[in-house]
């Protein structure tokens, strides 16, 4: 099977199994992707206490050169951030939503290839996403 994926800037989606959203940032270095994610997944451990249930709210913000950023909090902790994302990126990850889950990992593109560490290495979070927020502010 092979996998779309979607690229605004330096962030990549694609859609795994029954069409669950995975995002995340894009690196050049496979290296470097590794670190990122391992060092992610253990900040999101800590910062939820280890808990499995944790949901996480989705805070859109637009940006001032008409971008957006999109933000994961939880627990009233800044999880992460990814900036830089066009419209039509964004309507494709909410209608990818339904389910209220998606996945956060580190993609590596190399020469032609696009690698996710989900489904590589293992290396991803799952987060139930129960709402959404969007702010207008830049």
């Amino acid at each position: 099977m092979v996998q779309q994926f979607i690229i605004s800037g330096d962030v990549v989606l694609t859609f795994l199994g029954e069409n669950i959203p995975v995002i995340g940032p894009r690196f050049k270095s496979r290296c470097h992707a590794l670190k990122v994610a391992r060092d992610c997944m253990e900040e999101i451990n800590n910062l939820t206490g280890g808990a499995r249930e944790t949901p996480v709210q989705i805070i859109l913000k637009r940006q001032s050169n008409g971008r957006y950023s999109l933000a994961i909090e939880g627990l009233c902790k800044m999880l992460g951030e990814l900036g830089n994302l066009d419209e039509l990126f964004l309507k494709r990850f909410y209608n990818g939503l339904k389910k209220k889950l998606f996945i956060w990992t580190c993609f590596v593109e190399e020469a032609e290839d696009m690698e996710c560490l989900v489904v590589t290495e293992g290396l991803g979070a799952v987060f139930y996403a129960p709402t959404l927020t969007n702010s207008r502010r830049s």
